[in-house]
């Protein structure tokens, strides 16, 4: 529900599209078409929940109105959030107006009401009942029913959908979805799971089950239709290569919610393609677009100056907050050679010098992440170090398999040099990747790298193609337990999954199969540190860089309550207001070049 896609979104809606950075899953039973037949009772002695306690973090002051213009680097491929090619960078605005049966305070960690007023864990700890909001529409204006939740569980069975993690995320994890009264469904998982967890596993959102047909042609037939949703915000327009505009609902049924009110204040959002992120500078300084990203230490650091700047045409705001770390930077694919040899892929690891990218491109802002994963408490393995910029242990891992230097200083093996081909998206990080290439070179590996648009980047890697792919997820917002399955096990080794490693080790697989089905808190974070360990004795994902922080420079006029963001998600979008009294009163001081004076800030409330 962020206006601004490149900004962390701050009620974490807990459906599956969103609790996995991208899933897949196969083949419908009869358990939603036998939920829809008739109504199931209500045991005896259930224990309802809600909360309406926890403090609000929008500004009672803030005004609706405005154009927030913002952009991305390519257009999407589909507008469908499941299916082929649906996992692109701009599949978070649309999931973002997809609104959960509860979510997450951004603040305290607990959850709030959302498309559910109450909810209930039973004994078993496998299912939770959920009251629904009446109040609750489609952007359509059909009401939000019980059958829309039964239809999500055939939907996401379907094989029309071609979206395999999906069809084996609702077979083997979601049992059924139960309709016991107009207002109130079950959810059922596989697997018993920690309250936390249940609820979070089992918060779904619906799907519009007056808006789809199911057929073989279903993927054709929706890759440009827009689906109703349930947020605060619908897609109005679009132009194919060019734009995508986003109008706010007048009438949207939550907007007097607690957790909701003065929240979502802008009325438009456009979204425009410029496909070369220096125009996209060039543009924000024009004022084109209202708001640029700024977590990158040349952007905060040099070309953040100038006029607009230091006269606070455009301020500036560096803001801490508290959110696990990790699931990014690089990825060998074991599929390709030579990453099939656990030495070679060790040897690589020490060849990269990430202490120098951090000294000398990120002015020491950012951190080195020791694991795949960090700030999860009592799941994270601390023991872990990464593997440091060693070219001594670069060599003696080589040599171990077979590996010679040869005239030109590269690794080669029967007469053939080694070359390695690293997939990268992000313009930005050019500067750092050319670090890592030449120190490397130092270590005999011989690096060619490859920038590609965002969207053939991310097409690359997900048809399992890259041979060593520079990225990954973003995990800001990500609660406890940590996700393990989606990234290693074997059963996502293939096309489409986020299994970028292709990994496929059966010690792994059953430590994952455990953990996912062990009830015991501690036992799961024992499981989740051995895992960990596994993962880093592969060595097919090279963690990368740690940035507590989110950075952002936009034009005065938007404002912000006084914390501007959140203890989990970082700076909150949701939460801005348009100005126009001021925003017309900067124009006149350029105009006049006059001054307001710089207009930096630096929040720690959660540092």
């Amino acid at each position: 529900m962020s206006i601004a896609g490149k900004y962390s979104t701050v009620l974490w809606s807990l459906s599956a599209t969103l609790l996995m950075a991208s899933l897949s899953f196969a083949q419908s039973s009869g358990e939603s078409q036998q939920g829809a037949s008739h109504k199931f009772e209500l045991p005896d002695g259930l224990k309802w929940e809600t909360n309406n306690e926890d403090p609000t973090f929008a500004d009672p002051k803030a005004k609706t109105g405005g154009v927030y213009k913002s952009y991305m680097l390519d257009f999407p491929p589909t507008l469908r959030q499941v299916g082929p090619n649906s996992n692109s960078s701009f599949r978070g605005y649309l999931d973002g107006n997809d609104m959960g049966l509860v979510e997450i305070h951004p603040n305290t960690g607990k959850f709030i009401p959302s498309l559910a007023t109450h909810w209930a864990v039973a004994p078993d700890n496998k299912t939770v009942y959920y009251k629904l909001d009446g109040r609750a529409r489609w952007s359509s204006g059909e009401p939000v029913s019980a059958e829309d939740y039964l239809f999500t569980l055939e939907f996401m069975r379907s094989p029309h959908i071609k979206a395999p993690w999906y069809n084996n995320y609702y077979t083997n994890e979601i049992a059924e979805i139960k309709k016991h009264s107009n207002d109130v469904i079950s959810v059922v998982s596989t697997k018993s799971h920690m309250d936390f967890t249940l609820i979070q596993m089992t918060s779904l959102s619906p799907t519009p089950k007056h808006f789809y047909k199911m057929d073989k042609n279903w993927v054709r037939s929706y890759n440009w239709k827009l689906k109703p949703n349930t947020g605060p915000y619908k897609v109005s327009k679009f132009k194919k290569g060019k734009f995508v505009t986003f109008e706010r609902k007048k009438d949207w049924w939550a907007q007097d919610l607690k957790y909701y009110k003065h929240r979502y204040n802008v009325d438009t959002q456009h979204i425009k393609v410029i496909r070369d992120t220096e125009a996209a500078w060039q543009a924000f300084l024009k004022g084109e677009i209202s708001s640029h990203h700024a977590t990158l230490p040349g952007l905060w650091h040099d070309k953040a100056q100038g006029d607009a700047f230091s006269k606070g045409y455009i301020k500036k705001l560096w803001f801490y907050y508290q959110s696990p770390q990790g699931a990014n930077i690089i990825w060998l694919n074991e599929q390709k050679h030579p990453w099939q040899d656990a030495n070679v892929r060790h040897a690589f690891a020490h060849a990269l010098n990430f202490k120098k990218v951090i000294d000398e491109v990120l002015r020491g802002d950012y951190e080195r992440v020791q694991s795949f994963l960090s700030g999860y408490g009592g799941y994270d393995n601390a023991a872990i170090k990464a593997r440091t910029y060693d070219v001594v242990r670069a060599s003696e891992y080589m040599k171990k398999s077979g590996w010679s230097l040869g005239k030109e200083g590269f690794w080669q093996k029967d007469g053939k040099p080694l070359q390695v081909t690293v997939t990268y998206g992000n313009t930005y990080h050019a500067e750092r990747l050319v670090i890592l290439k030449e120190e490397a070179k130092k270590a005999g590996f011989d690096i060619v790298l490859e920038q590609l648009d965002p969207t053939a980047s991310y097409k690359k890697t997900q048809e399992k193609n890259h041979q060593v792919d520079w990225g990954g997820f973003n995990t800001t917002g990500s609660l406890p337990p940590p996700s393990y399955w989606q990234f290693f096990h074997s059963a996502n080794a293939k096309p489409q999954s986020n299994n970028l490693t292709m990994t496929q080790d059966p010690q792994l697989d059953s430590l994952i199969d455990e953990y996912r089905a062990t009830f015991d808190e501690q036992k799961k974070m024992d499981l989740s540190r051995k895992i960990l360990q596994k993962i880093h004795d592969i060595g097919s994902f090279i963690p990368g860089f740690s940035v507590p922080f989110g950075r952002m420079l936009y034009w005065r006029g938007w404002k912000f309550p006084q914390v501007p963001g959140t203890k989990i998600g970082g700076i909150d979008t949701s939460v801005m207001w348009f100005d126009a009294e001021e925003a017309a009163e900067v124009k006149k001081y350029q105009k006049a070049g006059k001054s307001f004076g710089e207009s930096v800030t630096i929040d720690t409330t959660y540092r």
